[in-house]
């Protein structure tokens, strides 16, 4: 079987995750939030706008590695889903705030693109800023 650049990299990628996950625990007087998570977003190799999958009907373009069959460079992917400031679905880019996790996950085969771009771990369940109205 030929190697394919990208699976490689999504291994990279999925072991620093798990490094992430790791993170801070066992500590018994100092509490660290853990972070589990690296979102990323994929590139086709036939497109311009990067990879996206149906969620509750709205396309998300941002994934987490759940884990890669090394031989085949299959992966398992968990849909995030984009919110923006006010809690509801983000559209656009411009509007996204946080990542949320999900229980819905696709297969794909990681040789069918070509580029991986991970994005900060921070966006993932970023907690909403509280609003004070002035009354």
């Amino acid at each position: 079987m030929r190697k394919c650049f990208l699976c490689e990299e999504m291994k990279e990628l999925w072991q620093e995750q798990q490094l992430l996950a790791e993170f801070g625990k066992g500590f018994r007087f100092i509490h660290l939030t853990a972070k589990d998570t690296i979102p990323f977003m994929l590139q086709s190799t036939n497109h311009s706008d990067p990879f996206t999958a149906i969620l509750d009907g709205i396309a998300t373009p941002y994934f987490r590695v759940e884990r890669i069959n090394e031989d085949s460079c299959i992966a398992l992917l968990s849909l995030l889903q984009p919110v923006d400031l006010k809690g509801q679905p983000a559209l656009t880019d411009h509007e996204l705030y946080t990542l949320k996790k999900t229980s819905q996950s696709i297969l794909v085969n990681l040789c069918s693109f070509c580029a991986i771009t991970p994005l900060s771990h921070e966006l993932v369940d970023r907690p909403l800023p509280f609003i004070v109205s002035k009354a």
